[in-house]
């Protein structure tokens, strides 16, 4: 009896996935304006086969680990927190395309930049924030969980 309790709310997963589901070929017959229609006749077994695709998620954001710019780390004093909120405006004003990230991680306040899943991308950006900016002792920080776009 308690095995069949148990699969109860995996069968509620596995039925709530599948709502999710779209057949591949509901994708390619769906009618957007501006374009050409595809209309597709096959089997039914076609679907089984080729598979599913999942709905559109584009916009929305998963976390990871990845890298961010450390451009400013002070002690925890109200001074420190101004110069983070500081190196926040100066980095928002000039790279707005950038994430920017002003916390207090005891004992002291941070100002990070960017979501970077890749060391290299975020080594070109600390490269072009250090050729303009007053911050010189920025580093890169590994292992932060970083906020991806799908």
């Amino acid at each position: 009896m308690m095995k069949r309790l148990g699969l109860v709310p995996f069968m509620l997963l596995w039925a709530v996935a599948a709502g999710a589901q779209v057949n591949f070929t509901d994708v390619l017959e769906k009618d957007v304006e501006g374009e050409g229609e595809v209309r597709v006749e096959c089997d039914e077994r076609l679907d089984s086969l080729i598979g599913y695709c999942m709905p559109d998620i584009e916009g929305e954001q998963i976390k990871a680990i990845g890298y961010r710019i450390q451009v400013f780390a002070g002690n925890n004093t109200r001074d420190a927190r101004a110069k983070a909120q500081e190196a926040e405006t100066y980095i928002r004003e000039n790279f707005p395309e950038l994430p920017v990230y002003t916390l207090f991680k005891s004992p002291r306040w941070l100002c990070t930049v960017g979501d970077f899943l890749y060391y290299e991308e975020a080594y070109d950006v600390l490269r072009k924030i250090r050729k303009d900016s007053p911050y010189k002792g920025m580093i890169i920080l590994r292992n932060q969980e970083i906020n991806v776009s799908l």
